[in-house]
């Protein structure tokens, strides 16, 4: 490939980072014994990596806003960077130290990788992100036995690390993009706006966030302790425990493909609502634990409801907000989102204890009653690319951000220059869309007549079906 990167130099990070996840969980005890760990001690060295993710997601945004396409594959390389020193370490404080750097490096890629996905969507117009985050889960279902089964033969724990690195690490270089972003095109910042703008972009984020956040609650419930729920209220065997987990990563893929495949036909809120429910219904499907069939069952199609929603809020968010703005709107909601991961396990271990797991499991079906009302959370961000939530108020709907087209002149025919349009602005578009104007297809054929009724060509709307973007090179 001419530039490098390309769809492959996304799914293979994203690939690489589950292999390392999913191989993960049966390394650890192995990890234990050679490093002579107790539960105390192993417990407080996993604990560095939620540590060192939280401030590098919310470090990457800017990091990314600066170095553009490079972001990822520099991430990426620590992170094996990081595998390789698990790998070496001897003792509990270099374990300790190496997991810090993996933390750091994981919590990096979440940010790097949808800020790259969501760059690559504003600059070719083709839906990523869905293909891109069904390989994850794909990569956590495969890694798992396949670890499982390579310690069975003999192989050592540190041995199938540095296979794991050399991995990551290849998947570093074919991230690796010279193509430039449009945030890296524009000015640096945007030009000012009202505080009272920044506020409720600044909510729409965080209500965004909150609604990923409850979503991977749901999912890091049923990695931690579905396992747990199929051997203790349903006498399940080991093997039929670890499927619990499994099928629900397997659902992860198949709804992720399904969406890539078919959504958009149909809205970003149709997407998350739907998913939400068919979420919360797999969910209580397992946790009424009727047979063990069932409860496999209903975890596949959790896996399979909540699959499109936190990728769509994402494109969603990376479509609203303008480009200058579009990294660090990705690293606040990949952040708040990854507080639901991060409190889930503590949330339900602490009420298990009080209520049983089964219970428990029903009360977090339950959020996806939250996620199916949190998919109006959608209407609250801005118009896509202005960053700002009221920029479309009090505008004809009718009418082109940028102002009116004559009707004769197709959308290459529109003057680049505000002040050289020979058809001026109206009464009916006001000023308080982007500042910077928004987003142009430079060399566009097509026709101002086939524009879909209602809005301008390209436009979208949370709410409205997501057709491919058309924002081509911003001006």
């Amino acid at each position: 490939m001419r530039h490098g990167g390309g769809v492959l130099g996304l799914v293979a990070p994203a690939t690489s980072w589950g292999l390392f996840w999913g191989g993960w969980a049966a390394l650890i005890p192995t990890l234990k014994d050679e490093l002579a760990l107790d539960d105390r001690q192993l417990g407080l060295a996993l604990f560095a990596v939620p540590v060192a993710a939280v401030p590098a997601m919310l470090l990457t945004g800017p990091l990314a806003r600066r170095l553009g396409p490079r972001t990822l594959p520099l991430v990426t390389a620590a992170f094996a960077l990081g595998t390789l020193a698990v790998a070496a370490a001897g003792s509990r404080w270099t374990f300790a130290a190496a997991l810090l750097l993996i933390g750091a490096a994981s919590g990096a890629i979440e940010v790097a990788l949808n800020a790259t996905t969501a760059a690559r969507e504003a600059l070719t117009g083709e839906r990523l992100f869905n293909k891109v985050q069904a390989a994850t889960p794909l990569a956590m279902v495969l890694a798992a036995p396949a670890v499982g089964l390579a310690l069975h033969l003999g192989a050592s724990a540190r041995a199938i690390l540095v296979a794991i690195a050399v991995l990551v690490a290849l998947s570093a270089i074919l991230a690796i993009d010279r193509r430039r972003w449009q945030e890296q095109e524009l000015d640096p910042e945007p030009a000012a706006r009202t505080d009272r703008a920044h506020g409720r972009l600044l909510v729409a984020l965080l209500v965004v966030g909150a609604v990923g956040g409850t979503v991977l609650l749901m999912e890091n419930t049923v990695e931690q302790w579905g396992a747990i729920h199929l051997a203790d209220d349903l006498g399940a065997g080991s093997f039929l425990a670890a499927c619990g987990p499994a099928a629900y990563m397997a659902g992860l893929s198949v709804g992720r493909m399904l969406a890539q495949w078919r959504g958009e036909r149909v809205g970003d809120r149709a997407l998350v609502l739907v998913g939400g429910a068919l979420g919360g219904l797999g969910l209580a499907v397992a946790a009424a634990a009727w047979s063990t069939a069932s409860t496999l069952a209903g975890f596949a199609l959790a896996g399979v409801g909540l699959a499109p929603v936190v990728p769509t809020l994402l494109a969603a968010t990376g479509r609203a907000v303008a480009p200058q703005q579009r990294p660090q709107a990705i690293s606040l909601v990949t952040t708040v989102s990854y507080a639901g991961f991060l409190g889930a396990p503590p949330l339900v271990g602490t009420l298990a204890g009080h209520l049983g797991l089964g219970t428990v499991l029903g009360l977090v079906a339950l959020c996806g009653v939250v996620v199916v009302t949190g998919s109006q959370a959608l209407r609250l961000l801005p118009t896509e690319g202005t960053g700002d939530p009221e920029a479309d108020a009090g505008t004809d709907p009718r009418a082109d951000p940028a102002g009116p087209v004559d009707p004769t002149v197709g959308s290459a025919g529109r003057s680049e220059d505000p002040a050289t349009d020979p058809a001026g602005r109206t009464d009916g578009a006001d000023d308080r869309g982007s500042p910077h104007g928004p987003s142009r297809s430079h060399g566009s054929s097509e026709p101002s007549g086939s524009r879909e009724p209602g809005g301008p060509s390209g436009s979208h709307r949370p709410d409205r079906p997501n057709g491919p973007n058309r924002k081509g090179v911003s001006r």
